[in-house]
């Protein structure tokens, strides 16, 4: 138990420093990109650390397997270095063995993973979609000036007259177009402003609406009309097209969140046999080739992932392709290294 405790501690130990660096490391780096998007006018400087926020655990779920990876390169690099592997085969620690050890470090890491890759980054999407969606049109409407046409997010234009505290004066709105035929669909109005009850709600006073499809033309006058620029201008779409839309999103989805606690039981399988050095070659000899190989692992699923979002693979189940290959990868090498030391 106390060679289990030494190993355990060892290898968390390592882990928590090794993704509090890449930790640092990746903010920084997203907070640069996103102070450049504020400097350009694409994000609001309110939103910067809300953004971070939210997207730290989607961060995490990558970070955690490969600093667990690194870790277990660490950690047996440096017993097999400084001979403490030699000690542990001498009081039973086979490589089956340390296999079954690791991997119970493993399917810890697996479910920190596995939880924050089903109900935690979900969670905070959600969060961070509603103020992007919020924020987007504010934004928009804020940034529209006097005189001059601006094309807003759901293709829509719309032109002022005059301006004053975020109340339009004289306005001009087009609504966009649909099913890929030109909108004959346009309302003025003397104002317009968003309700302080719905961000995403536009107000409209003392104004003129004109609707014309193949058949009619209705022409209507209102003292007051409001839209939701969320939901009213997306109701003609496709019901079908989006629901199979969202079906196969939702499925690699699935596949996705599966796919990080794989990673991190297949990488222990890939460790073990990556990091075996020779007594006195040096811990840090192995390293490279083995993040070499885990980052081809890692890389190879996002580029699968992202051809499928981009519909180039029609078969989801691509990314378990991926996993069986370096699983077996990873008993080769473990089969390779028992036949070398036998």
């Amino acid at each position: 138990m106390i060679l289990y405790r030494y190993l355990l501690k060892d290898i968390f130990s390592h882990t928590v420093a090794v993704s509090l660096v890449f930790l640092f490391v990746v903010l920084s780096s997203r907070s640069i990109q996103y102070l450049e998007q504020v400097t350009r006018g694409e994000l609001s400087s309110e939103l910067v650390f809300w953004v971070i926020l939210f997207r730290l655990p989607e961060f995490l779920e990558l970070i955690i397997p490969f600093s667990f990876f690194l870790a277990l390169v660490l950690v047996i690099g440096r017993i097999c270095s400084d001979n403490e592997m030699i000690i542990l085969e001498q009081n039973g620690f086979s490589n089956s063995r340390l296999l079954k050890l690791f991997l119970s470090s493993g399917l810890l890491i697996a479910f920190i993973t596995g939880f924050l890759s089903f109900w935690v980054s979900p969670f905070f999407k959600e969060n961070l979609d509603k103020i992007y969606q919020v924020t987007n049109f504010e934004d928009n409407f804020n940034s529209i000036q006097p005189g001059k046409f601006v094309i807003l997010d759901d293709r829509s234009v719309i032109f002022a007259q005059d301006k004053e505290d975020n109340i339009l004066s004289n306005i001009f709105l087009k609504l966009p177009e649909q099913e890929g035929t030109p909108s004959r669909n346009f309302l003025t109005a003397k104002r317009s402003y968003i309700s302080k009850e719905n961000p995403n709600l536009l107000l409209f006073e003392d104004g003129l609406s004109f609707n014309e499809d193949k058949t009619n033309q209705i022409e209507m006058q209102f003292e007051s009309l409001s839209m939701n620029f969320r939901n009213d201008f997306f109701r003609n779409q496709d019901v079908k097209q989006v629901d199979l839309t969202k079906v196969k999103h939702s499925s690699l989805e699935k596949l996705w969140q599966i796919s990080i606690p794989l990673l991190c039981l297949i990488s222990v399988v890939l460790a073990l046999p990556l990091s075996r050095v020779k007594p006195r070659q040096g811990r840090y000899a192995k390293i490279l080739p083995s993040i070499f190989v885990f980052m081809t692992y890692l890389g190879l699923l996002l580029l699968v992932k992202g051809w499928i979002e981009e519909g180039s693979v029609t078969f989801p189940s691509s990314l378990l392709l991926v996993h069986a290959f370096f699983f077996l990868l990873g008993l080769f090498l473990l089969f390779r290294l028992s036949r070398l030391r036998g």
